[in-house]
């Protein structure tokens, strides 16, 4: 609030009333400052992803808008099947009835982007979040374990991606293989949005509150951008959200929010769940394409517009 001095002649009324004056001007001026609220989503009916995923290797040939489009499926898939206990009665799911995997496991992490000025990004890092996980293997006994007793556990890897420092689009569109689709800035793994059953990974599977967990090959990797990973990266308060993370063709991928501060859902970007516009990249506004993560899926990618690595 602004400071008022007074001269010591003057009357205590004259002084009452000036200090209301300046008091009522603040108020007023606070109100304008105020920043827009941000929508939020409802995470209570979310869109289950089951029946929006596409395979190659069963004759789906090109991707479609708001689908996921895998190239296949590992032999021997394992995960959770059953999403029945959170699942609406219009076939919705509902984000806040599914258990999570509790625990508060700190790691040491090591993440560089580098620029080596010949035209590539150079990612390195041991694969490890800079944030803590839940504990996995899933806890015998716990709620989560009663759906999905996911036995691994996370381990170290080492991460060395070349990417295309200003990356292009491909001729074509490419399908989705399994294992990491890109990196998170937080360091860890970002999988694309299905299970090794072929269904709705994060509808599905046991996940921490960071919306990751592990698996077979012991990587701690994300399905769901849960808001604990957004605002670890970098909280949102208005306009277009902050990068997130790089994917495997070296585009950017950013939080769910677009140019205007508006809440994106898939039908918002296209087949690979991005769409171009000017975008912070690297320090500077330039006319880009990028992905988007969303609360609806397929979440992350659904399929590469770029070439992967």
């Amino acid at each position: 609030m602004t400071k008022y001095l007074f001269p010591s002649f003057l009357t205590t009324g004259l002084v009452l009333g000036l200090i209301v004056l300046s008091c009522s001007s603040c108020e007023k001026k606070d109100s304008l400052e105020d920043p827009p609220q941000e929508e939020t989503p409802d995470l209570t009916h979310l869109p289950l992803g089951d029946p929006l995923i596409l395979r190659r290797d069963q004759g789906d040939k090109n991707p479609l808008l708001q689908h996921l489009w895998l190239c296949g499926v590992p032999q021997n898939g394992a995960g959770n099947d059953d999403a029945s206990d959170w699942t609406n009665a219009d076939g919705t799911w509902d984000y806040t009835r599914k258990p999570q995997v509790g625990g508060n496991v700190v790691w040491i992490s090591e993440f560089e982007v580098t620029l080596d000025g010949n035209g590539n990004r150079i990612i390195t890092g041991n694969a490890l979040p800079s944030h803590p996980t839940g504990v996995f293997p899933i806890t015998p006994g716990s709620l989560p374990y009663k759906y999905d007793g996911n036995p691994n556990i996370i381990t170290a890897h080492d991460v060395l991606y070349i990417l295309p420092a200003i990356p292009e689009i491909a001729p074509k569109p490419s399908c989705v293989t399994f294992g990491p689709s890109g990196i998170s800035l937080s360091g860890s793994a970002i999988y694309h949005g299905a299970s090794t059953l072929g269904n709705d990974a994060a509808a599905h599977e046991m996940l921490d509150r960071f919306g990751g967990h592990t698996d077979g090959t012991e990587t701690y990797h994300y399905h769901f951008p849960a808001q604990d990973l957004q605002d670890h990266i970098h909280p949102h308060t208005s306009g277009h959200s902050a990068l997130m993370g790089y994917m495997l063709d070296g585009f950017g991928i950013y939080g769910p929010y677009g140019e205007q501060g508006e809440l994106l859902t898939s039908k918002d970007l296209d087949e690979c769940h991005g769409h171009t516009h000017p975008v912070l990249w690297d320090g500077q506004m330039i006319e880009l394409y990028h992905y988007h993560w969303t609360y609806d899926f397929p979440y992350n990618i659904g399929c590469f517009k770029g070439t992967p690595q």
